[in-house]
């Protein structure tokens, strides 16, 4: 799945599960700036990439991070 596919209803957009991926691509709004998109490998990483680039969410707040499914699963590393 691209980033273009992702819903921009929310700040942060976590894209679906997808067999035999390592990651889901993670796509963070950044007021004044464009979008970034990461693929990311887990609950950590996620975590290090939001903080470092929108500090002022809580990974867990469902208002500004959107799951396309399975919210808080991640591929098996």
């Amino acid at each position: 799945m691209t980033h273009e596919a992702l819903d921009r209803a929310h700040p942060v957009e976590i894209a679906a599960l997808t067999p035999h991926e390592h990651g889901r691509q993670v796509r963070i709004e950044r007021p004044g700036t464009t979008p970034v998109v990461v693929t990311c490998s887990g609950q950590e990483h996620f975590e290090e990439v939001l903080h470092r680039e929108r500090p002022d969410i809580d990974p867990g707040d469902d208002q500004q991070v959107h799951w396309a499914d399975h919210p808080g699963e991640w591929p098996p590393g």
